[in-house]
């Protein structure tokens, strides 16, 4: 017998209710809104009468509702029966509006149609309030049972929401109200066996099925238990579960199991969430209050919150901070997949602008010419007794040059007499030049004062080396020029990058149909494909390896997930011809904000560094003006006297020697 809910409903008061439109349909009844100008609630009415047990139920529910699960759940507010204090027949429960399913939340492709805005402090505060919601059921004494990803709802405020309540368990002193549904990838592998879910639920059974949903947010939408497995046989999700085959776990390789393609490990997260889904996956969890519990899970992911970053490339991007290096810029350059949607432009910075602030940084110019020729100077007077020494020895130097000069006169004569035959007389010869030799090797007083002064020219051209080296190098305009010819190079290198953009955006255009089809596509959900052979479960599995609409089925792919053999492909691959067949082109609508979207993200890793360096180079650029202006204010008179002592201590040298060019 099929109810019909619209005449003769009442409240439990006795108060005749009418209901509005149809909202929502389901397996056991419908959802409605409820007349007039009830905006706060809505009805649930079942397609079949309840029996005695399921009233009774639902009046337990509705006497212990209170703030906290009206907070979390939609929970039963007041029954409504077919008549007059006629049997119940529904009831009225709290009104959850702007919500998605939780897996449009951690599902990739679902995420940036439904919750663009979203990061991974997003998932990880979504994760955080599941857990919330699981400690207020608990802390009430209830137990949800039937835990799975279509009874739960997300806010775009990362609340969740619990529905179905009606199905939880239910336990008073003498009885307990079974949940009698459950989906299997969900169930923890002591239950996998039964053959239905008619049984007595525990809140440990409950925490399973809550690490499984934290998982799937941390981790992408990737099943904890549906890895790769090295064994020929088949290995659904259900018989991993069942033999403890935790795909991301420290065991994994000894249960056959290694991670699925393009996803990252648990060394994403912090040591103690790792170790809390250790425990939750492995047979440790069997025991009684073996799995972490809703507030355990809380606590954690409470901390990792507060642990975030964001990465230094992508803005959308947001990690722990005990990671080196941003886990998903890793994932999406290896995998190609976008996680998350960036921001509406490939650069935060307007490059003419910024390049206006490099050209008003004024060059500091050549350096100024310091050198010692430049300063004509007088020698140091001799004192009265080094003068006349120095007269002296000039006399001395005349003398021998003299006597050498008739010495070499003498030698040419005798040379000239008879080349070749010599006497002990033609000796003579040299007698002059020895004397010329005894002349010059007299040291004179003024020999004291001329090496005094050759030390201090020694001395003086060395420090003047010194200094001219460091005010070409820390005054001189080649620092300056260097940078601005840097920033030069990744001035040209950013508009390439920008330029690639826009003629990838062009190209966009030109193949507009070929992306609305890959847009419509990948609003075809593998959750709405009703191909004989896909269970739930190997929709799951589906999309554990990623393949989450239309637009992921390619055969290969399909080929490489465990269970799928070519019967199942082809049931794909038809599916997905079935809806290329339902698109149209709109001309209207040529490129689509996502599809400029996946630009973006494509051109803004490429671009992103070097607008930092660009930034950095200008502030650079300035420093190094700067810095060289100081330079020059404090080492010119320094230099300057270095250059005026060298010029000085050769004019004093000069008195003695022709000291030619020494700088």
């Amino acid at each position: 017998m099929i109810l019909v809910p619209h005449l003769n409903l009442f409240d439990s008061r006795g108060n005749l209710v009418s209901l509005g439109k149809k909202v929502g349909s389901g397996g056991e009844g419908d959802v409605y809104e409820i007349a007039p100008h009830r905006r706060d609630v809505l009805a649930k009415i079942y397609h079949k009468p309840l029996n005695g047990e399921r009233q009774e139920k639902l009046r337990l529910m509705v006497n212990g509702c209170n703030d906290d699960l009206k907070e979390f759940a939609a929970w039963p507010l007041g029954l409504l029966h077919a008549g007059k204090n006629g049997p119940v027949c529904g009831f009225v429960m709290p009104r959850i509006s702007d919500c998605e399913p939780i897996h449009k939340v951690y599902g990739p492709s679902h995420r940036k149609e439904s919750f663009p805005n979203a990061d991974w402090k997003f998932l990880v505060r979504t994760a955080k309030n599941l857990a919330a919601a699981f400690y207020i059921i608990h802390k009430y004494g209830y137990v949800i049972g039937d835990v799975n990803e279509g009874n739960i709802l997300v806010t775009k405020k990362a609340c969740v929401r619990l529905i179905d309540c009606d199905s939880f368990q239910v336990q008073t002193r003498d009885m307990i109200y079974h949940c009698e549904v459950g989906v299997a990838q969900f169930t923890p592998p002591e239950l996998q066996k039964s053959k239905d879910f008619k049984m007595v639920r525990t809140q440990n059974h409950d925490n399973f099925g809550l690490a499984i949903l934290i998982f799937l947010l941390l981790f992408m939408g990737r099943h904890p238990f549906s890895g790769v497995y090295k064994g020929k046989d088949d290995m659904p999700i259900e018989r991993a579960i069942a033999e403890y085959r935790f795909a991301f776990g420290r065991s994994a390789a000894l249960k056959a199991m290694a991670l699925p393609p393009n996803s990252v490990g648990l060394s994403i997260v912090p040591s103690e969430i790792s170790s809390l889904f250790e425990l939750a996956f492995t047979e440790s969890g069997l025991q009684s209050g073996g799995r972490p519990s809703a507030n355990d899970w809380w606590n954690v992911l409470d901390a990792l919150e507060k642990r975030l970053k964001k990465c230094p490339t992508e803005s959308m991007h947001t990690h722990y901070t005990g990671l080196a290096i941003c886990p998903w810029c890793n994932l999406e350059n290896n995998s190609g997949i976008l996680l998350f949607l960036s921001s509406d432009t490939i650069s935060r910075i307007d490059v003419i602008a910024e390049w206006q602030k490099v050209l008003a940084i004024k060059a500091p110019g050549p350096i100024p010419e310091i050198k010692p020729r430049n300063y004509r100077c007088l020698p140091a007077p001799l004192s009265p007794e080094t003068a006349r020494a120095l007269i002296f020895r000039k006399i001395r130097q005349a003398v021998a040059a003299l006597l050498l000069i008739i010495s070499a006169v003498l030698v040419m004569w005798v040379w000239s007499a008879g080349p070749g035959i010599y006497k002990t007389s033609d000796l003579a010869c040299l007698v002059p030049a020895a004397i010329a030799g005894l002349i010059l090797m007299y040291p004179g007083r003024d020999t004291a004062e001329k090496k005094h002064r050759k030390k201090e020219f020694e001395d003086a051209r060395y420090s003047w080396r010194l200094w001219e080296k460091k005010w070409k190098a820390e005054a001189g305009n080649a620092e300056f020029a260097a940078q601005l010819g840097a920033l030069t190079v990744l001035k040209g290198k950013y508009e390439a990058i920008e330029q690639e953009y826009k003629n990838a955006l062009v190209t966009l255009q030109h193949t507009s149909r070929e992306h609305q089809q890959k847009k419509f596509l990948e609003n075809c959900f593998i959750d709405a494909c009703t191909s004989p052979g896909l269970s739930e479960n190997r929709k799951a599995a589906l999309r554990s390896f990623g393949i989450e609409t239309a637009a992921d089925i390619v055969p290969y792919k399909i080929m490489s997930i465990p269970g799928f053999d070519s019967a199942l492909t082809n049931e794909l691959m038809n599916w997905r011809k079935q809806q290329e067949s339902r698109f149209v082109f709109e001309e209207e609508k040529r490129v689509s904000a996502s599809d400029i979207q996946g630009l973006i993200h494509t051109f803004q890793p490429k671009i992103r560094p070097v607008e930092r360096e660009i930034l950095i180079g200008i502030e650079k650029l300035h420093s190094i003006q700067q810095q060289i202006f100081k330079n020059r204010a404090k080492f010119q008179p320094i230099v300057e006297k270095s250059a005026r002592d060298l010029a000085q201590a050769h004019a004093n040298l000069s008195v003695f020697a022709l000291t030619g060019k020494f700088f």
